[in-house]
């Protein structure tokens, strides 16, 4: 689901769809309560309690859709909210995976960005980052 290029990390449609039914029912209830509680304190403090959830959801929707990693043209493009990192394959020096997380260093041992290991369909990137020669250490 939302896959970029040929070799790419997907969104999982469980967590996606249960965000985005939370996002819209939370939206939905404040929005009632608010209209139709009045001024009754409960109702005014229950509304306020589901926006707080509402905006959560809008956030983890956010960082669901913009988390991925993804390889086009010899290119591996990491990103994460509002990061957006990049590096040609064949400057890539090693890659190291600590608590959960892809670091990639270029050649020189600076480091260019970060993979999240739990990505739907990871293995894929990191199997045509291995074909190309990438060193894992």
């Amino acid at each position: 689901m939302f896959r970029k290029g040929q070799v790419s990390t997907e969104i999982d449609k469980g967590p996606f769809l249960f965000t985005l039914i939370a996002l819209i029912v939370g939206g939905g209830a404040t929005v009632l309560l608010f209209t139709l509680g009045g001024s009754e304190p409960l109702a005014i403090f229950a509304g306020i309690m589901v926006a707080i959830v509402t905006l959560a959801a809008g956030g983890v929707l956010f960082a669901l859709l913009t988390d991925r990693a993804y390889i086009e043209n010899g290119i591996l493009y990491m990103s994460y909210l509002f990061k957006r990192k990049q590096i040609p394959i064949e400057n890539i020096g090693k890659i190291t995976l600590r608590s959960e997380v892809y670091y990639v260093y270029d050649k020189k041992g600076n480091a260019a960005g970060t993979i999240n290991a739990k990505l739907t369909a990871i293995g894929d990137v990191i199997l045509a980052l291995d074909k190309s020669g990438v060193n894992f250490a």
